[in-house]
């Protein structure tokens, strides 16, 4: 082996032992500091995380719309029964099919459900219970002012048929100049003379 080749040998081993400790330290475990890009991704992690943990269902308000009270199911026959004598005439104190006052038209179509009303509009105006005007329901008696009493005494009564969503009502009764009918409640006759309303239904 010539001089030249030892000599070339000798340096490959002295770089071999050079490098060993560069290595060494090359291959320390300790921490680096993360950079930008990798800094982000477990801060999005835990931003998740920390939704996921925190979320909670929306519930209902308790303090939402008043449910409106349900109308008994039989209500819906009596609107219906009370319709099958529109257009028949008005008769003063008539109580019968052949002929209906106001009260008279009540009181026939209350007793054939069960539930007896007095004789007149301002007797069946003491029944029952008060309603509130945004509280009515369908079935609910409606009394006015009559022509001869002045605006302070009931002297006429109807029994509604409809809620609208104003708030207005339809009602059915037995008028003077058109017999039984349904009437509105924006109507400026009755409108001007509306004194209230009562519930005798259950």
């Amino acid at each position: 082996m010539t001089l030249h080749a030892i000599r070339h040998i000798v340096f490959l081993i002295l770089g071999f032992v050079m490098a060993i400790p560069a290595m060494a330290v090359s291959l320390d475990l300790k921490p680096a500091e993360p950079s930008g890009s990798l800094l982000l991704v477990p801060e999005k992690e835990s931003m998740h995380l920390a939704y996921i943990n925190t979320w909670q269902p929306a519930l209902p308000s308790m303090s939402g719309p008043v449910v409106e009270e349900e109308v008994p199911l039989y209500i819906d026959d009596m609107i219906s029964h009370a319709k099958e004598f529109l257009g028949l005439r008005y008769r003063r104190g008539g109580k019968t099919p052949k002929g209906f006052d106001c009260s008279g038209f009540t009181g026939y179509l209350f007793s054939q459900f069960g539930m007896k009303l007095n004789a007149s509009s301002r007797s069946q105006y003491l029944q029952g219970d008060a309603v509130d005007e945004g509280m009515m329901r369908p079935g609910d008696l409606v009394f006015f002012s009559g022509r001869r009493g002045g605006t302070k005494t009931v002297g006429h009564v109807g029994m509604v048929v409809e809620i609208h969503g104003d708030g207005t009502f339809s009602f059915i009764h037995s008028a003077t100049s058109s017999g039984i009918t349904i009437s509105h409640s924006l109507e400026p006759y009755y409108k001007s003379r509306y004194m209230g309303a009562r519930r005798v239904t259950q």
